[in-house]
């Protein structure tokens, strides 16, 4: 085998290991990225969690502690649907038009979770409120309650 051929083949090897070797990094790299972002999904949300069931109350208290007065507090519920059908959050009562609820738009697939935001405005409340909400669903056996629970200073 002649020189040139030797130094050609040795090219193409070298050339060939170090693609191989950038594949591998890339491939490294992206399971790596992926695990990292599987990391901060599950630790990401650290509201509130509730479990919706049929024949019993999901109850919730969502306690917002201290709320400047004139100021408007949020907190999110992530809700679980454990029953046998799709389960949509149609409405809410309140005890208090200071206390709301921003409920999702789409029903909650059975074993997925959606999140609620309870937000409560103290303008014209002062001490200590306490507040009830009822979530109406779309079937009649899954019954929710939110108590919340604040200071207004």
């Amino acid at each position: 085998m002649s020189t040139s051929r030797k130094r050609i083949i040795i090219a193409l090897t070298v050339v060939a290991t170090v693609i191989v070797a950038l594949f591998a990094i890339r491939v490294y790299d992206s399971t790596s990225d992926n695990r990292k972002r599987e990391e901060q999904q599950k630790v990401e949300y650290r509201g509130l969690r509730a479990e919706i069931k049929r024949d019993s109350l999901c109850e919730v208290l969502v306690e917002l502690g201290s709320v400047a007065y004139s100021t408007t507090a949020e907190k999110s519920i992530r809700f679980t649907n454990l029953t046998d059908v799709p389960l949509a959050l149609l409405d809410f009562s309140t005890t208090c038009k200071c206390t709301w609820l921003e409920l999702p738009n789409n029903p909650i697939e059975v074993g997925e979770s959606a999140d609620v935001k309870v937000k409560f405005d103290s303008r014209g409340e002062y001490g200590s409120i306490g507040n009830y909400l009822s979530v109406k669903c779309s079937d009649e056996r899954a019954n929710i309650a939110i108590w919340v629970s604040a200071e207004v200073e």
